[in-house]
């Protein structure tokens, strides 16, 4: 995920510069520093912190050390765009967040789709009642068991977090982005190679239905795949990937007129904005990312416990 971030830096040059990068594995940090012209490499955050002094990091090590890492650079006086999930559990969250108040330094979490011009269609959709009312939201994220990351790390429980923490919790955050706070969850998951492998969840909210389904159980060559199908009383929104279709109660099916969807640079433009400009971060706080953890923890507890409804309570 660091190569979207640094590609986006990259596209940002007349704003801001990238100094460092840093990888426990210096070969890999030699050849990314050479691939993006970086002209600092480090295997050490802390030295790589103590001697570059950076305005800002993005943290994109695998999940279990997100608040290790972020809660460092952040008492460093340094500011922090780190990935998704915020970290493995909401104690750290709450911790996360205690740092950066107590520091004054920005953090921001990288719930990408926030800045989808897709998903932001969507949105005013619903908001705005477009095709009339909602009545049933289907979201799905679905790819093979990733078996590519350093030491395996996406299937030790205690890394990643699963599926359920690592991919589904996109869907999720969408969720809340696209209708606010549901009142209950009720969760049926599959534990496979790792815990939480595939789940279909389902989301109470008041007449409308939703339900979103992840997964890191499809065929080994099967691609990634992602979309949404959201029925409103008049028509019904579909989105495969970004790309977006209407399909009307009456007349022709039709793509509308958004923008090609680049939420990683809209993104980090946003992130770079609020460093420059000191602003507020309105559209994605962490404080919001730390709801979606929390709300996880409910999911996991609804499904190892037969799918139990729980209702909300953070």
């Amino acid at each position: 995920i660091s190569n979207y971030h640094v590609q986006g830096y990259k596209a940002l040059s007349h704003l801001c510069e990238v100094v460092a990068c840093c990888d426990i594995d210096l070969e890999k940090a030699k050849n990314y520093a050479a691939r993006y012209g970086i002209p600092a490499v480090y295997t050490d955050y802390n030295e790589m912190l103590e001697k570059e002094k950076p305005d800002a990091v993005s943290v994109c090590t695998y999940n279990r050390t997100h608040a290790e890492c972020t809660i460092y650079a952040l008492k460093k006086g340094v500011n922090v765009l780190c990935e998704k999930p915020m970290a493995l559990n909401s104690a750290e969250c709450e911790e996360m967040l205690a740092v950066a108040k107590e520091t004054g330094k920005k953090l921001m979490i990288g719930q990408c789709l926030r800045f989808s011009d897709s998903y932001r269609y969507v949105k005013k959709c619903i908001d705005e009642g477009t095709f009339g009312k909602l009545e049933n939201l289907n979201m799905y994220r679905l790819s093979a068991h990733p078996e590519w990351g350093f030491e395996n790390w996406f299937q030790n429980d205690e890394k990643s977090g699963g599926c359920i923490l690592d991919m589904h919790i996109h869907d999720i955050d969408m969720a809340r982005y696209l209708l606010g706070e549901p009142e209950a969850v009720s969760v049926t998951a599959f534990n496979g190679q790792t815990r939480w492998q595939m789940e279909n969840t389902r989301l109470f909210y008041p007449n409308v239905t939703v339900v979103a389904d992840g997964s890191w159980n499809e065929g080994r060559k099967a691609p990634f795949t992602a979309g949404l199908r959201a029925r409103f009383e008049k028509a019904q929104v579909v989105m495969q990937g970004y790309a977006v279709k209407v399909y009307p109660n009456e007349g022709d099916p039709f793509v509308p007129d958004i923008p090609v969807c680049r939420p990683f640079t809209e993104e980090f433009a946003f992130f770079i904005d609020l460093l420059l400009n000191n602003k507020e971060n309105l559209e994605n706080p962490p404080e919001s990312a730390y709801k979606t953890v929390k709300l996880v923890e409910l999911l996991r507890e609804s499904a190892d416990n037969g799918a139990a409804t729980l209702p909300i309570n953070y």
